[in-house]
């Protein structure tokens, strides 16, 4: 074991878990602490292409936006009105992921027709709706369907209840991934300055089981390569 790397620790507590982590492994088994890193809840943020992969179903509309990130937080289900509903999309923030039943052509062509509103007065949308319905008891009818295909508004179509749907979604680790680009860059300006990159090149490149070995390479020298 070359070292240890502590990971989403509640940033308040960053020193105190250095201090006592660090000197605990090592009077233990010898082993250093080689990077203690703060958690960062925009990395642990679903993008609509998770959503994809989760529900094994493709974005009908709003294709372009796939990697676009919504927190857990600012996930709601739609049992309100239309009126209500409507009132919502302007007055929540702009990135909020809505699920509905696919019953509710009202909520689904309301989410369209604001959709074309905001963005024909230059307004920000970010909004996206996710529409569930049980596999082989509900459908969505060729006409709606048409409406959303091919347009701008997000929009994912998924064979679950509503209940199964948003269980799903709470109990989801999204992971990285090389084609999200914004999270990866993130990750790494994130991750890099609290792990000691040096020590553990040097440790697990070490020609030795002690990890004792000088001449290893730092991890400058490999940046530069």
């Amino acid at each position: 074991l070359a070292g240890v790397i502590i990971n989403k620790v509640i940033p308040d507590k960053m020193e105190q878990t250095r201090k006592y982590l660090s000197k605990a492994m090592m009077s233990t088994w010898g082993v250093p602490l080689l990077g203690c890193v703060p958690d960062k809840p925009f990395l642990g943020c679903p993008a609509l292409a998770d959503f994809e992969r989760l529900f094994n179903a493709k974005l009908l509309g709003g294709c372009r936006h796939r990697m676009r990130h919504y927190r857990l937080s600012d996930i709601n289900l739609v049992t309100t009105s239309l009126c209500h509903f409507l009132e919502n999309l302007r007055s929540k923030p702009d990135r909020t992921l809505y699920v509905c039943h696919i019953s509710r052509n009202d909520v689904l062509l309301g989410f369209l027709g604001e959709h074309q509103r905001a963005i024909k007065k230059g307004e920000k949308f970010e909004s996206a709706l996710l529409v569930c319905g049980r596999k082989g008891k509900y459908e969505m009818s060729p006409q709606v369907r048409d409406m959303v295909k091919g347009g701008d508004a997000p929009v994912l179509f998924v064979e679950y209840s509503t209940n199964s749907a948003m269980e799903m979604i709470h109990d989801f680790t999204p992971k990285l991934n090389i084609d999200d680009t914004s999270r990866v860059a993130h990750a790494v300006d994130h991750y890099e300055p609290y792990i000691d990159f040096d020590e553990l090149l040097r440790r697990t490149s070490s020609s030795n089981s002690s990890f004792d070995d000088p001449t290893s390479s730092t991890f400058n020298d490999l940046k530069r390569i």
